[in-house]
Parts: structure tokens; sequence; C-alpha cells
């Protein structure tokens, strides 16, 4: 019996009729069960996930017990684990017994299973009004066969009618927070998170999926609370510090950061990712150098981590070494030729290193892959001033106003090019306009059009 599932719990009684049984299987026997311990030895197997032993047991006792209601039931649950909803259904038509909870309950499951829903409502309906039924146990189980079949709607439904009579009852709370989570009531979810910490402030898994909610809610403080909870809770919860260590990155708290992230290093599942996290901190910082170690770390443990690459890329740009920044950028895009921000760095890297085509190319392909690019239109209209196409450079300059009016020095940019294309008045128009925003734009105009001095002489 060393498969026995955690969820399935004995007593020393049940343990030795599951003992007696395998042993008389050994002995090749056949022994005496009654109905009772039958059942306690199918939903041994059935906890196992061993359906065939189950389905032995199950023959074995309708030899001893024709026709019994309650192992015609039993054979229909095993016919549900094996996903055949239909023969289940057929017994349990057969058999079922009007004021049976466990029979009621598998014919709704296997309804439900069948696109029956009307007809699973309807019995699911009849279960709870049972005289003698646990509200709170039924409601539960027939959440946990809704939520099987996608239906976080209805079992939310349940669950919340189970806790009007059970308002403490974790199990109903903690669903309830799941199903919360996956119809994105994330307010909700908090909700039910906090009423399982009022009344177990020390369920880590409590603490650890409020902080979850908290952080995709980009509430960063709260998410960094409940972690720190986490890991007070529990020294050695590696998933604890990991996210306390992403709420402090997104509080730009990076030292404090790295602490914990190092706190992963002996027990985390993906260490190329963790090896990026703690490069990140250090580019932040810009701690280049430092940054570029646990980049390659990360690179060397799979060296399909993209952003591993663009990582080292970043670096490389960052210190200058504008060969070394582009060999990692096209080895980034080797992975993901898709990624447009990938072709963006990859321009940036061309022209710092003088390469005005090459930068071009890499621009117009980010751009196909992500259109909406203010930044990006800017730059390739910047690259067309200096190569000298003008109205090449006016239109880019165009789309990003189009997608973005408040761009830093777009009003400049439009001065400047309609200016060079020798329309006087509207690059005075213009610059006006760049006034508005950037005081020193009159000085900044002159850096690029010196040879315009004469319309401030005019002014």
């Amino acid at each position: 019996m060393d498969d026995k599932n955690n969820d399935f719990l004995f007593d020393e009684e049940s343990e030795e009729v599951v003992r007696r049984y395998e042993q008389s299987v050994n002995d090749r026997r056949m022994p005496y069960f009654d109905v009772d311990e039958l059942e306690v030895i199918a939903d041994y197997y059935l906890s196992c996930g061993k359906t065939k032993e189950s389905w032995k047991v199950i023959d074995l006792g309708l030899k001893l017990h024709p026709n019994n209601a309650t192992l015609q039931t039993k054979r229909a649950k095993v016919y549900l684990e094996s996903g055949e909803a239909r023969k289940a259904f057929q017994i349990l038509e057969r058999n079922t017994m009007p004021d049976d909870a466990e029979s009621l309950l598998l014919k709704g499951d296997a309804l439900m299973r069948l696109h029956r829903n009307k007809e699973a409502t309807s019995i699911f309906q009849h279960l709870i009004e049972l005289p003698d039924v646990e509200m709170d146990g039924a409601c539960l189980d027939i959440a946990y066969i809704y939520i099987a079949n996608n239906d976080y709607q209805q079992a939310l439904t349940y669950l919340e009618k189970g806790l009007t009579d059970s308002p403490k009852n974790f199990d109903l709370l903690q669903e309830s927070a799941f199903c919360c989570e996956q119809l994105q009531q994330e307010d909700k979810a908090i909700a039910f998170y906090q009423q399982i910490i009022d009344i177990n402030p020390y369920s880590v898994e409590a603490w650890f999926d409020l902080g979850l909610l908290f952080f995709n809610k980009a509430m960063y403080e709260k998410a960094l609370d409940a972690f720190d909870f986490v890991t007070v809770i529990d020294e050695e919860d590696t998933g604890g510090w990991l996210q306390k260590g992403n709420s402090l990155f997104h509080l730009n708290r990076f030292s404090e950061a790295l602490v914990c992230y190092h706190r992963c290093e002996e027990d985390v599942a993906f260490e190329d990712l963790l090896f990026v996290f703690m490069a990140e901190c250090h580019e932040k910082m810009e701690e280049f150098d430092k940054a570029e170690v646990y980049y390659s770390k990360a690179v060397a443990i799979n060296d399909q981590n993209v952003e591993g690459w663009i990582g080292l890329g970043i670096c490389a740009l960052e210190k200058e070494e504008y060969d070394a920044s582009i060999l990692h950028f096209l080895k980034a895009i080797t992975i993901e030729p898709e990624n447009s921000e990938i072709w963006v760095y990859l321009a940036e890297s061309y022209i710092n290193k003088n390469e005005p085509e090459e930068a071009m190319t890499a621009y117009q392909k980010a751009l196909s892959l992500e259109p909406f690019q203010p930044e990006t239109w800017l730059s390739i209209g910047n690259l067309y001033l200096d190569m000298g196409s003008y109205p090449k450079a006016l239109h880019s300059y165009t789309q990003a106003f189009f997608q973005d009016e408040t761009l830093e020095n777009i009003n400049l940019f439009f001065a400047v090019t309609h200016y060079k294309m020798g329309n006087e008045e509207l690059a005075l128009v213009m610059l006006a306009k760049a006034r508005e925003t950037k005081p020193d734009a009159d000085s900044l105009f002159l850096e690029i059009c010196p040879e315009a001095s004469h319309l401030f002489d005019k002014d």
C-alpha cells in the first residue's frame, strides 16, 4: 500500500481491510467482505488512480452482494473516473436512490459531462434541499464539479451558498477565492483570502496567493507586505523570497531585491530566470559588468533564454561595445524573430556604429511587427533627417505625432524639417509650439540649422 494518496485518509480499521483484501488476492482466495468494506477498498484504489483494481473490487462486491445499490453507485463512480459518463449515467438512472446524496451528486456530475446542464442543475438543487444534507460539504462537492467543467460562476454561486451556512469553512473560502481569480474578480478574491487569513494567520498559501493578486494589480507595497509574511512564517519558502524580490524590484529597491534573489539560489526550478532577475537589478543600478556576469550565467544554463541575450546586448550597448551588442541582439532574434523590441535595440546599435542603412532596416522590421511605436517612428524620422530625405522625415514625424502628441521634441523636429524643406513660415509656427514645452527650443533649433539665424533677426 505504498501508493496511498494523501487525500484519502485511513483509520486503522480501514487500513486493515485493504491489507486483508490484498493478502487474499496474493493467496488467490475468494474472501468475504461486507458492502462497507468493499466501498473502502474501491475508494482506496480510486484515490491511487488504479481504476482497474477498483473495477475488480466492485466486480467481487457484486458477486457477493448482487444488485446492491451502493455498489452500483460505486461502479458508476469508476465509470466517471474513466471518462465514460454515458455508462455511469445509465447505471445511476437505474439505481439512484432519490434521497441519497452521493448518487445524486454522481448523477449530476454525469449529466454535466454529457452537457445536460439544466438537468444537472435540477438534481443539484434537489440535493441541497435534502433534510439531512451537510450544506457546506454538499455545496463544495457541487462546486468542484462546476470547476472541473470550467463554469466558475456557477461554482461560485454554490460556494457562496455554502458560506452562508458555514462562513468560516476554509475549503469554501479557498475555492471561492480561486473562482474569483478565474473570473478576474480580483477584489473579491482578495477579500476571500483576507477572510482565510483572519481564520488562520499562519496560512502560507493564503498569504502567497494574496501577494500574487496584489502584484498582478501593480500594488507592489501590499504585495511586499504579503510576501513578507510568507517568508516570516516559513523562512525556507523559495517562492515567497522570489516574489518578494520581484516586488522590491518593481519598487526600484534593487539592492534589497538582490538579497531576496540570492536566498533562492539553492532551490529554484529555473535557475536561468533567477540569474536574469539578478542581472536586471545590477543593470538598473548601472553596474553593467556585474549584470553581464549574471546574464552570461543565464544563457550558459539555457542558450534559448532570450531575456539573457537581450540583457547582454543592452549592457554592451551601454558600455559602447557596439559590435558585441549587435551579436547579442542577433542571437536574441534567432530565438524570437517576431519580437519588435529586439529589432529596435539592434537599430540603436547600428546607429551608434554609424551604419544608418542597417539601422533603418531594423527599425522598419520592428514597425512591421508592431506598428504602434511612436518612439521608433521618431527615430526613423531622425535618420531620414540626417540622410537629407526631408519628405520621408516629415512623414515619419507625422506618424509619430499621430500615435503620441506628447512626444518630446516632436514639434521641434517638425520645425527643423519644414525649414529644411524651405517652408520657413510653417517652421516658425512649429517652433513656437515647441517653445511651449521646451524653453530652449530656439537654441536647439539653431544647433541643427545654424543657417537659420536670419529667422530670429526677423523676430
